[in-house]
């Protein structure tokens, strides 16, 4: 089989033949970066070598209409022979090498099961994920048969604020890749005037039409810039009120360590803060987390509690102060039998019951309130600064569904950081025992008067 270089756009060529161990594929609408994965991949399982490729959509449901029928209209187009499409399951095998396309929700609750012995990977549209998700795959690539290893993922630039601008792009350059990719990465950066294949003047008028206006539209979609991203409803309105920057701080061994968990079994989150009385400040400065993939043989609590210990030893552990998800009561730890997670912290840390701080959850809204009370008369005493980029990213671009909630934000975004972020200020950074969380958003605020302090 001869692949005629007009199959395909100049500018995907290096996509087309690349055996990089990721391909970042990034830019404006209509470029037709995805036609080149359509294309690329259905080639490779007729290569002599092993080859298994899962292809990902955030939602299951999507993949059919999707990445499945761009599959097949690539290979129509080109009248590929040999291939096998299953519309039960969306499977892709070529008859001759028995080389396949494999795919995968990540809202499947079993999102990893059937992914042995992969070799590839390619996430359209990656920017509708969270970075566990993309953790969580690519530690799945490991098969001793593969020619190579590869993942590769397509999108548009939605935000700056975004995970995958922190995860893979340098601090002072959203194009330039970091240290970690730089050297084992393909980055293709697209706009419409790379496709070879339609009208662009026509294709232009059509992408001014759909921005309608707003500018952020028209960078991300005709240009392929990272956009900035707006918040309509954020969650946390008074962001403005306080100081946000990543100038390093070093915590006083004085005072106590405050330590705010998100449980989930991957990832486990972390959010480290310190109130300094001396200097009427509070300071919100690192974030840890952990995953079920790199814990090494520690559970993900485990995990986090070993960083927690490495980074902060010179404080004494009496000096520890511990909130979080008040369903970690609740629910089982890994390894520990007829244990909840704050036994697990406890027993890592060598902590006491008196060193946490367990409430039950509140309503969103209510915390919301709160959280941006605190804000308001805090100002800018209370900083948050220092290894908390994701944090902050994470906290700007949180909104607030009609009825106040994240369930939302937290459906596309995840929002880990953002839940231990709202326990280290309701449960730790203001004293609110005794308050009615079960009346009345307007009640509980009332009661909440005078009790603010830093």
């Amino acid at each position: 089989m001869i692949l005629d270089d007009s199959a395909y756009s100049t500018k995907f060529y290096d996509i087309v033949h690349s055996h990089d161990r990721y391909i970042i594929a990034f830019g404006g609408r209509g470029s037709g970066k995805t036609d080149s994965f359509y294309l690329k991949y259905l080639l490779e399982t007729y290569q002599p070598y092993y080859f298994k490729l899962c292809y990902v959509n955030k939602e299951k449901a999507n993949i059919r209409d999707q990445q499945y029928a761009g599959f097949k209209r690539v290979a129509k187009r080109l009248d590929l022979p040999n291939l096998k499409f299953y519309d039960g399951d969306y499977r892709i095998i070529n008859e001759i090498t028995g080389n396949s396309l494999i795919p995968k929700g990540m809202d499947d609750p079993e999102k990893t099961k059937g992914l042995d012995d992969i070799t590839a990977i390619w996430w359209d549209e990656v920017n509708k994920g969270s970075q566990d998700d993309f953790t969580t795959l690519n530690a799945l690539l490991r098969s001793p048969v593969a020619q190579y290893l590869q993942f590769a993922i397509s999108f548009n630039p939605v935000s700056e604020q975004h995970w995958l601008r922190t995860f893979f792009f340098v601090k002072d350059n959203p194009y330039e890749l970091n240290d970690l990719f730089k050297s084992n990465t393909l980055l293709n950066h697209s706009t419409y005037l790379d496709n070879e294949f339609i009208d662009q003047d026509e294709y232009l008028n059509t992408l001014l039409q759909n921005s309608n206006g707003n500018v952020n539209r028209s960078i991300v979609d005709i240009k392929g810039l990272w956009g900035v991203e707006q918040n309509d409803n954020p969650f946390f309105y008074m962001l403005s009120s306080i100081e946000m920057n990543f100038d390093e701080y070093t915590p006083s061994n004085q005072y106590e360590l405050l330590l705010s968990f998100d449980f989930n079994h991957s990832p486990t989150t972390c959010v480290v803060a310190q109130k300094r009385p001396d200097l009427k400040k509070v300071f919100v400065f690192d974030i840890i987390t952990a995953d079920i993939n790199t814990s090494q043989n520690r559970t993900p609590i485990q995990a986090v509690c070993d960083k927690i210990k490495s980074k902060y030893g010179n404080i004494t552990s009496y000096l520890y102060r511990v909130t979080g998800d008040g369903s970690g009561t609740q629910q089982k730890s890994d390894r520990i039998a007829n244990a909840n997670f704050y036994t697990d912290i406890m027993k890592e840390l060598s902590l006491s019951q008196s060193h946490m701080t367990i409430k039950a959850n509140i309503k969103h809204s209510l915390s919301g309130d709160m959280c941006n009370s605190i804000f308001q008369i805090f100002g800018k005493s209370y900083v948050i600064c220092g290894n908390t980029q994701i944090l902050q990213n994470e906290i700007k671009q949180a909104y607030a569904d009609k009825d106040g909630s994240l369930n939302g934000f937290k459906k596309d975004n995840g929002g880990h950081f953002t839940d231990a972020f709202r326990y280290l200020n309701t449960n730790l950074i203001i004293k609110t025992d005794g308050i009615d969380y079960k009346r009345d958003t307007k009640h509980a605020m009332h009661q909440l008067t005078g009790i603010f302090t830093a």
